[in-house]
């Protein structure tokens, strides 16, 4: 029951993002920085969830949410990664909602590791390629440090 419901949240969720809307994201730099605050808001969520429990479950809905939501971020940012005004209000957004975990000075590098991690795609089709991607997740919050 708890895995169907799991695999139902995903679906709810991928079904509000489509291909093209996640193209259409760079014509608004609002749009963007919005994208970036909350793909920061998905990085904190999973961070708080990994030093508390020393892991990220899939199981716990909310960070299944985060992740997607991160995957979002990831697929918007690497559809427009050569708009240079799109990346700027992305980080904008990103150091917007990261407290002090994200910051002027290191937005840089969390993007360049976020933009480095693999199976982040989001699609209905692999979905399980997605679940698969914790440890990614993991690299991206360990590159975090140990800031908070």
């Amino acid at each position: 029951m708890k895995r169907l419901s799991i695999i139902l949240m995903c679906f709810a969720a991928l079904s509000f993002v489509s291909c093209s809307s996640l193209g259409t994201i760079a014509a608004s730099d609002s749009a963007a920085k919005a994208t970036g605050q909350s793909t920061a808001n998905a990085i904190l969520g999973l961070y708080r969830s990994y030093k508390a429990n020393g892991t990220i479950s899939l199981s716990n809905t909310t960070d299944l949410t985060n992740a997607l939501a991160l995957a979002t971020g990831y697929t918007g940012y690497r559809n427009n990664q050569t708009n240079s005004s799109y990346k700027t209000s992305f980080a904008a957004g990103m150091v917007a909602a990261g407290g002090s975990l994200i910051t002027s000075s290191n937005v840089n590098s969390v993007i360049t590791t976020m933009n480095n991690l693999t199976g982040l795609n989001v699609n209905a089709s692999n979905i399980s390629q997605n679940v698969n991607t914790i440890t990614s997740i993991i690299t991206l919050l360990n590159a975090l440090g140990t800031a908070q």
